[in-house]
């Protein structure tokens, strides 16, 4: 059946991409689409926004401060760390077959909203600590070896930062 220029619009079918989400298999994808583990991705998802958040409050933190301040050297560290976790969390849920969010987490508004770098890095503490509490209740539910790989090296990582921040404080910060 061939369409005529005079057919009204309304009256082709269509099968727009934007639905191929409902029907699993039915666009070539393989079986993996209907088994990826929503609850994993979701973990991983806020994972990846705070992560986000993390490494864009330690570079508006670090931004302030002099190029030559030891405390910035310690929070460009940290930045890098964050932003490396970012990126390692996005291309794990690509590859487990999630679907990665592109947002970034309310800890940037929060953390800004407080006075003081002293007191900004404590509470960036309490989300170092947050994320590992996250990591710790995901990890007994983790079957894929990658996936807990990756997130055991993040949790040792956020552990070793939160301790340096931590000693930074208590020592006091440089003027």
């Amino acid at each position: 059946m061939t369409r005529k220029p005079s057919d009204s619009p309304g009256s082709a079918l269509s099968s727009p991409p934007c639905f191929a989400a409902d029907f699993p298999g039915h666009f070539g994808e393989g079986a993996e689409a209907s088994n990826v583990d929503m609850l994993l991705v979701e973990r991983l998802n806020a994972l990846l926004e705070a992560e986000r958040a993390g490494a864009k409050v330690l570079a508006i933190l670090r931004d302030g401060l002099d190029l030559r301040s030891p405390v910035r050297q310690l929070l460009d560290r940290l930045q890098k760390d964050e932003g490396a976790n970012a990126v390692t969390l996005y291309k794990s849920i690509q590859r487990l077959g999630g679907c990665a969010s592109h947002d970034t987490g309310a800890f940037v508004h929060k953390t800004l909203a407080i006075s003081g770098l002293a007191e900004r890095l404590a509470f960036l503490n309490k989300g170092q600590a947050w994320v590992v509490r996250k990591i710790d209740e995901a990890l007994p539910d983790i079957t894929d070896a990658t996936t807990r790989a990756m997130l055991e090296e993040m949790r040792r990582s956020h552990v070793d930062n939160i301790a340096a921040c931590a000693a930074l404080l208590k020592a006091g910060l440089p003027a």
